[in-house]
């Protein structure tokens, strides 16, 4: 039994924030930008949301590397909202907005986005196909999801999942996940690659 409160299943342990808050990871947040650059095409003047944003630095890179006018990102931790705030430079103060929010329930009406981004949060959710319903509802037709994501035979292996934190319930492979973005009329975009049991970094467009 899983003795972790559904909120606690949801948020990183020390573990996991070593390696979301390292410079290392933030250039694998650069590489991917440029990969969904390579997929999708550099947008310009787009509003584009980011969900689980931790300390704000995905966000930066989607202003400055990726083009959008306004991005809005958020977190369900109230802390991490408040550093990203606060460490936000001014140059990009009125481009960024951040927020504290839950990816199961956006505070957005249909169709209010260009483009949602996740950095490898969907996996963290407990109701993830409700989050992907909610990036379908939000989106405008035509416009982009990205995503990185991980599959439970890199995170829930026998070396792993004793160390970080995740839910343990109703998690996703590659088929569930591919299967949830085409419920909600998400398609991939051409050359993303979907032959990996670990993980996937792509773009699909809503239709």
């Amino acid at each position: 039994m899983n003795w972790l409160s559904r909120k606690e299943q949801m948020l990183m342990n020390w573990p996991e924030r070593v390696w979301i808050y390292s410079p290392v990871r933030v250039s694998f947040l650069r590489l991917h930008a440029r990969q969904w650059i390579r997929l999708a095409g550099a947008r310009h003047g787009e509003r584009a949301l980011e969900i689980g944003c931790g300390l704000g630095k995905g966000a930066r890179i989607l202003a400055e590397t990726m083009g959008f006018k306004k991005v809005f990102a958020f977190d369900l931790e109230t802390r991490l909202i408040r550093w990203a705030i606060k460490s936000l430079p001014k140059r990009l103060v009125s481009r960024i907005s951040f927020f504290v929010g839950d990816a199961q329930a956006l505070p957005f009406s249909d169709a209010s986005f260009d483009a949602v981004v996740n950095y490898g949060i969907i996996h963290h959710v407990l109701d993830w196909r409700r989050c992907i319903a909610e990036i379908g509802r939000v989106l405008k037709p035509g416009g982009v999801f990205y995503f990185e994501e991980i599959y439970p035979p890199l995170y829930s292996n026998l070396l792993l999942k004793h160390l970080l934190r995740h839910p343990t319930e109703d998690r996703f492979d590659g088929a569930q996940f591919l299967q949830a973005l085409q419920s909600q009329n998400l398609r991939l975009l051409p050359g993303v690659k979907t032959d990996s049991r670990f993980g996937i970094v792509g773009a699909a467009w809503k239709e």
